[in-house]
């Protein structure tokens, strides 16, 4: 690595890196100390927030304490620094700059505000910039089979799920050698959840509350419809938005947003305590009906007589398949349904020819059409009671 080429000649250097969650930041780093200490350079690596840190810099240059020799300096996500330690970072390397020592200064990409901001766009003379994006196929591929012990079941399909993020990637082997290959397209394995668990409670409230209501409208959504389940205006969400866009978290596709790693996306959706869950789900059917199909067509004459019949039919539906007439109602294919409700195309196809005999239609565009009309006319029976 070039830094450590410079520092070892005697030339000061700063690394910047950052990347999105899962992108191997940290690795990097805790791979950079130990090649450095192969090197036999000092290395100081420093946990944060810490009262200790600003004196293991000050030592790192100046002082009794200083080690002899080139020296490298590694702080790891510094998005969650405190402001005086980013502001003192922006000009300790320029006043060492004749000193051996060597900064590799990490952040999650576009987090940690302002000074973060600052720090990390700064040019040094003898600096670099690593931006960590995802893995190619290829690369992905290469990881996934040096963490298998042999033979991977269903490689594309986990490759697909990971979308190139290495820590999801490395997760996944690990608990599908756990578990089985059912959880590459099923409930995610334990320690991929658990992962997910811990990049949640690492967002901010408002981040956090976008993803999971994200999720429950789909692996692609319209923030617009998050706004309305939120009862938020949208522009409360383009901070949040961003931040999630930056950390790879989320990205664009055409006007909506998408869940680039389908495996994050469920399980997300699988962390979502059950009342809240089917709480949101209750909201996304009437958020999607109003907006993705907009509202639905006047009834009158004959057709309000059949609606109101269907109100009754529709109550001996059970819940699960409520949740597939909603989502046949949106336009999602048979395989898209699976997936949202972690089952089999098999069993979706099995729900779907139940509901066509309790309802006593044929089609498909016949249940939209009476899923439209079902909770139209049940918002109106809870207006009159109102």
């Amino acid at each position: 690595m070039r830094l450590l080429h410079a520092v070892s000649t005697g030339v000061g250097a700063v690394l910047h890196v950052e990347g999105g969650w899962g992108s191997g930041r940290t690795l990097l780093a805790r791979e950079t100390a130990a090649t450095a200490r192969r090197l036999n350079l000092a290395v100081v690596d420093a946990d944060w927030p810490a009262d200790a840190v600003p004196e293991l810099l000050t030592r790192a240059g100046t002082g009794p304490g200083a080690p002899p020799g080139p020296v490298l300096v590694v702080l790891d996500d510094l998005h969650l620094a405190d402001p005086a330690l980013l502001r003192s970072l922006q000009t300790l390397p320029w006043q060492l700059r004749d000193r051996p020592i060597g900064w590799l200064l990490s952040r999650r990409r576009g987090a940690g505000g302002v000074q973060a901001d600052q720090l990390f766009a700064q040019q040094h003379p003898a600096g670099g910039h690593v931006d960590l994006r995802p893995l190619t196929a290829q690369a992905a591929g290469l990881l996934a089979a040096d963490q298998s012990a042999g033979t991977l079941i269903g490689l594309p399909n986990l490759l697909r799920a990971t979308a190139g993020n290495p820590l999801l990637t490395i997760e996944l082997v690990r608990g599908v050698h756990e578990e089985g290959p059912d959880c590459i397209s099923g409930t995610p394995p334990s320690r991929v959840r658990q992962c997910v668990r811990r990049c949640l409670a690492a967002l901010s409230v408002d981040c956090r509350q976008l993803l999971q209501v994200g999720a429950v409208l789909g692996v692609r959504f319209a923030l617009a419809d998050a706004a309305t389940m939120l009862r938020r205006p949208a522009a409360d969400l383009l901070a949040p938005m961003e931040e999630l866009l930056s950390a790879d978290l989320l990205t664009c596709d055409g006007d909506q947003l998408l869940f680039g790693q389908e495996v994050f996306w469920r399980s997300v959706l699988t962390l979502l305590p059950g009342p809240g869950r089917a709480a949101l789900n209750q909201v996304a059917a009437d958020a999607q009906l109003t907006t993705a199909a907009g509202p639905p067509p006047p009834v009158t004459g004959i057709r309000s007589a059949r609606t109101a019949h269907d109100l009754p039919q529709w109550s001996a539906l059970s819940d699960t398949e409520r949740t597939v007439a909603r989502l046949v109602s949106q336009g999602l294919t048979n395989q898209q349904i699976a997936s949202h409700v972690f089952r089999s195309p098999h069993t979706i196809n099995y729900h779907l020819r139940r509901i066509f005999r309790k309802l006593e239609i044929r089609s498909r565009v016949d249940l939209a059409r009476l899923a439209l009309q079902h909770y139209s006319l049940a918002d109106d029976v809870m207006d009159v009671a109102g």
